[in-house]
């Protein structure tokens, strides 16, 4: 690979190399097959574009022959990292866990090649974490001090707000860089609000090992609003769930400022072609439309191929475009003993929406029964009547 290809390569979609891009080329440039982790939080059975993107960038490093391992954090998910967030997550069971992590690898198979001469391994924390004793954690923990622990921004605004911080959620950072050291790797790569946890990593495995273990951040894709893109932002738009269409219709939900970061976070779009697009969208004022479809359906067919990622487009048009309806595109679902319109929403929608997905498109208008818009969660239902959540989803209650 000449140069520029390889520069293109490994640095496309890339915020922070630490200690520095020159480090991770000296590291190349001995011959050493490098061992390189991303992890992933099982607290959800649905990957986003957000975990899209990061996949795409291990897939990256793959072609550059890298060792490719994706953890998923069996045992820190049962702990509950506050993710930035001033309020602790809740905490799910091992049997939950277990259950989304067989979902995630469907997903994520979607992208990684875990055959082949260079096969991307599937890693769970559980596996060592779980093993240790008090003692061997005890010893962990005197490597770290509290001033490095309480430095974390998030638990600097609950200090500043009054709000508590419980021990366990030190115990998160201090998981998941003892990672680094139980699987010997080179490097991390993680979404920018992953520094802390990543850096506890290359502390831990210099004290533990005398490794330099150097961490990747890649952006983090945000909506227009500036939140990130995300199962704790309600905003996800999932990349692998097999309904296409979701992913399409999502994309096209994005702002029109987004349109040049996703070509490069989420396509194979060469920087070449997507500077064309973006003189286009700023010099010479098209249409952002264009080409948001244009991105959705290439991350469609790069994922599902070209005949799916046709069909979509031809819905979208038809639907939100046009705003025709045929009658296969409604479905018919069972009232059962479920009285409320949310509480329905959410049983027979659960494949395809969140709660909070579904929470907050009644929010916004985005809910009619009846031809009659309805912000009610409570709202009663009957057999009968029409329902039409979002733009897309239609229901005859039987």
């Amino acid at each position: 690979m000449d140069e520029l290809k390889l520069e293109e390569t490994l640095f496309r979609n890339i915020d922070q190399v630490l200690p520095s891009k020159d480090f991770l080329i000296s590291q190349l440039k001995t011959g050493k097959k490098l061992k390189i982790y991303h992890g992933i939080d099982p607290t959800s059975d649905t990957l986003h574009i957000g975990h899209y993107a990061a996949l795409k960038k291990m897939k990256h490093f793959q072609e550059l022959g890298f060792e490719i391992i994706i953890l998923v954090g069996g045992m820190t998910a049962t702990i509950g990292d506050p993710g930035g967030k001033s309020k602790v997550r809740n905490q799910l069971s091992v049997e939950e866990v277990s259950e989304n992590i067989k979902k995630i690898k469907s997903q994520i198979e979607k992208v990684l090649n875990f055959g082949g001469d260079n096969p991307a391994k599937l890693l769970n924390n559980f596996d060592w974490l779980s093993k240790l004793n008090f003692e061997e954690i005890l010893k962990i923990s005197s490597l770290i001090t509290h001033e490095q622990m309480i430095e974390r921004d998030m638990f600097q605004d609950r200090i500043k707000n009054h709000e508590p911080i419980f021990i366990h959620e030190f115990m998160y950072p201090l998981m998941q860089g003892y990672d680094s050291v139980a699987m010997d790797v080179d490097c991390e790569l993680g979404g920018s609000d992953q520094l802390f946890n990543m850096m506890m990593g290359r502390t831990l495995l210099k004290k533990m090992k005398d490794k330099e273990k150097f961490v990747i951040t890649i952006p983090l894709l945000t909506d227009s609003s500036g939140k990130k893109i995300g199962k704790s932002e309600g905003n996800v738009i999932p990349f692998a769930n097999n309904i296409p269409y979701n992913t399409f219709a999502g994309i096209m939900t994005l702002g029109d400022d987004l349109i040049v970061k996703c070509f490069v976070a989420l396509t194979d779009l060469s920087l070449e072609e997507i500077s064309i697009i973006e003189t286009d969208i700023v010099k010479n004022k098209a249409n952002p439309m264009v080409y948001k479809k244009l991105l959705a359906f290439t991350v469609v067919k790069e994922i599902y191929g070209g005949e799916e990622a046709r069909k979509c487009q031809d819905e979208f048009e038809k639907t939100v475009q046009k705003k025709e309806f045929s009658e296969d595109q409604k479905r018919e679902i069972s009232l059962g003993i479920i009285t409320t319109i949310y509480e329905f929403l959410k049983e027979n929608l659960k494949e395809e929406f969140s709660n909070s997905e579904i929470k907050k498109i009644i929010e916004q208008n985005g809910l009619e029964i009846n031809g009659v818009k309805v912000t009610n969660l409570d709202q009663e239902i009957k057999v009968g009547d029409e329902v039409k959540l979002g733009k897309r989803t239609f229901i005859k209650i039987i």
